[in-house]
Parts: C-alpha cells; sequence; structure tokens
C-alpha cells in the first residue's frame, strides 16, 4: 500500500482513540454531516470510501488524511466495483472500505498499517 495511506490509516487510528487533537484543516462546510470519507484523484474520480459511523470521526480522520480526502453525506458505495471490511484496533472500529474495483482494492488492503486489520478481504459487489 502506499506510503501516504498508510500514514493515514496510522493517524487515523490515533484521531479514533482520541490520542490527538484533531480539528479539520481541510476546508469544508462543517454544518453538512456526512460520514462517507472519498478519496479521490487529481481528475476527480473516486480511488476509495470508507464509512465511519459518525460524522465527528469522519471529521477527525479527514483532518490528517490529506487534501484528497473529504467528508460527505452520499455515499459512492453503488458506484463502486469492489468492498472490503476493516478494523480500526484500537478502539474496535469497523469500517466499510469501498473500491472502484477489485486491483485497487487489493492494492490497498495487501499491507496495512499498524493497528489496522482487515475482517472481511477484498470482494466484488453483487
Amino acid at each position: 500500500m502506499q506510503t501516504a495511506l498508510k500514514v493515514a490509516f496510522l493517524a487515523a487510528s490515533a484521531a479514533i482513540v482520541g490520542c490527538a487533537d484533531m480539528r479539520p484543516t481541510i476546508p469544508g462546510d462543517p454544518t453538512v454531516a456526512g460520514k462517507h470519507l472519498v478519496y479521490r484523484d487529481l481528475s476527480g474520480n473516486p480511488l476509495r470510501q470508507f464509512d465511519y459511523p459518525s460524522d465527528d470521526i469522519c471529521r477527525k480522520v479527514e483532518a490528517v488524511a490529506g487534501r484528497s480526502a473529504r467528508c460527505q453525506p452520499t455515499s459512492l458505495a453503488a458506484t463502486m466495483q469492489a468492498q472490503a471490511t476493516l478494523r480500526y484496533v484500537p478502539p474496535g472500529i469497523l469500517v466499510h472500505g469501498h473500491y472502484p474495483d477489485m486491483a485497487r482494492c487489493q492494492t490497498d488492503t495487501r499491507e496495512l498499517a499498524a493497528g489496522v486489520e482487515v475482517i472481511s478481504a477484498c470482494a466484488t459487489k453483487h
């Protein structure tokens, strides 16, 4: 997995646990709730989406994820072809990942950061 994504997973785990004071540094409308963190390439195409249990957790992860990631209220899962379930340990939060294709899913979940484990391996959506 790309080093930047590993760092984002580590930072996300720390943010979820509350080990860091993570205020959003990415411009966005804080009045619009959204628990779907979508990563996009430079052309705006979705690379991956993670579904967090709440807007608050999503915003904390967004703050450390980088400029390519934004929390949004609507899910893109229906347009994605592959999925996997991850767990952040601690605190044991399940996160559903959605990917445009199986290759992206397998690449992203092949090597995860410490504190992130695959619960359900990559699978195509039916």
